[in-house]
């Protein structure tokens, strides 16, 4: 069976397996865009369905892919800007320029992020600024440009319109995720290319680099963004980078990429109030041509208070409910997807990756700093277990970002530390009741 065929007969189980709703808004929509290594990358529109996904439907996906396949087999979802048009072969390539059509570029066609469309309020105001302050004209005292933040609040968006910006005005402007930025720099070196990858990334005019907490443990990764930087600010060019860690946070980067962080401009960026929320809302439902009453926005904003992803996916719900149920858009529908989006995002308030580590590292009479790093210490096994559950659980981080806030590891490992997590709080009493308090810590208002 071809891999084009092989992905159509796992949609087929998947849409027996999960509600009618649930199966249009998350993967009817999905397009395989290459198999290699065993490995199926499958292309989603939005960085909030990926996320959805690798959070809640990967171990289904793979196990439906196992089935069909008759042997374990991995998924990759990324967003695809493009619909792929598979050949005939049942192994498909990737496209040579990443910066224009990679499974790791963020924007996507169909979602357009622009600066313009970029909702704003006091917790992303200076954010903004930078970012609207580059697009005019590149700034390089403020190079590299540092946006931090939890997941789900702008930093991806706010990269997508700076490059929007610049690509309309003719200059060289590069977008990638860390984890692009490392299998292109290794698939270089592979190819005895390493000079090219080099001239190809230091002579542009601006660097767009997401999700360099990626770069956790990946040490020829982070002293080639080094080197890179350096290179660029001697011809006065722009970098800017975003993560979901804090730069204390990113010390296993090493001092030299951290202090070249520090000498340029960092911004965090918060959760949104309520009245921003409310103007997100509003936003992405026009966006879908949605009407929302007062009280529903209200609800939505009032009761989705984790990230801007979680009031989009509540839209999504909307939308779907409307356009494939027919059924109206009201407080009662609104009620539903608030309750359907996650499970926890109508009641888990401020819950963030950063606290979840903290709360269990005190929990457990360890450091954060030590859940995060690539120590094997036994005594650190149990809580990072549980951390990892957490994350996936209560913050909805996908499993590749589980693995690199706690030490660079890979998604294998996060998934693993996920399952054991769950095998133990049926099984050790200790445990669980370390568990729930953690719990009641988290998600105290």
């Amino acid at each position: 069976m071809k891999a084009e065929q092989t992905w159509r007969a796992v949609l087929g189980e998947l849409e027996m397996q999960m509600s009618q709703a649930s199966f249009s808004t998350w993967l009817r929509d999905s397009k395989l865009i290459a198999f290699e290594d065993n490995i199926f990358v499958v292309g989603v529109e939005s960085g909030f369905i990926k996320d959805w996904l690798d959070g809640r439907m990967r171990s289904t996906v793979e196990r439906t892919l196992a089935g069909i396949v008759g042997q374990e087999t991995s998924v990759s979802f990324v967003v695809w800007p493009e619909p792929a048009s598979p050949g005939p072969s049942s192994k498909f390539t990737l496209p040579d320029r990443v910066e224009e059509t990679s499974p790791t570029q963020i924007v996507s066609s169909k979602r357009f992020l622009s600066l313009e469309n970029f909702v704003s309020g006091p917790e992303n105001s200076l954010a903004l600024a930078a970012s609207q302050t580059i697009s005019e004209q590149l700034n390089p005292t403020q190079s590299p440009l540092f946006i931090y933040g939890d997941i789900g609040l702008g930093k991806t968006h706010l990269l997508s319109g700076i490059k929007h910006a610049c690509d309309t005005k003719g200059l060289r402007a590069h977008m990638m995720t860390a984890e692009g930025f490392t299998n292109e720099l290794v698939s270089s070196i592979k190819a005895g290319e390493g000079a090219l990858f080099r001239d190809k990334y230091r002579q542009c005019d601006i660097l767009l680099i997401d999700d360099i907490q990626f770069f956790l443990g990946k040490k020829s990764s982070a002293e080639e963004l080094v080197h890179t930087i350096e290179q660029m600010h001697t011809r006065n060019r722009q970098i800017v980078l975003a993560s979901n860690l804090a730069l204390k946070s990113l010390s296993g980067l090493g001092r030299s990429l951290c202090s070249r962080i520090e000498a340029g401009l960092v911004i965090k960026i918060s959760k949104p109030s309520t009245e921003v929320r409310k103007r997100i809302l509003r936003s992405k439902a026009s966006e879908h041509s949605l009407e929302l009453t007062d009280d529903v926005v209200s609800y939505l904003a009032e009761n989705i208070q984790t990230n801007v992803r979680a009031l989009e996916g509540a839209i999504h719900h909307l939308s779907a409910r409307d356009r494939m149920l027919g059924q109206p858009v009201n407080l009662a529908s609104a009620r539903l997807a608030a309750e359907q989006l996650s499970g926890s995002s109508a009641s888990s308030g401020s819950v963030t990756s950063e606290h979840i580590i903290e709360v269990v590292a005190t929990k457990f009479s360890v450091t954060p700093s030590e859940l995060r790093s690539k120590s094997r210490a036994r005594r650190l096994t149990a809580p990072r277990q549980l951390a990892m559950l957490l994350l996936q659980d209560s913050a909805g981080c996908s499993l590749s970002q589980i693995g690199a806030l706690l030490g660079g590891r890979d998604h294998t490992t996060a998934r693993y530390g996920c399952n054991k997590a769950r095998e133990l709080l049926s099984s050790d009493i200790a445990f669980r009741t370390k568990a729930d308090d953690v719990l009641l810590l988290i998600n105290k208002p």
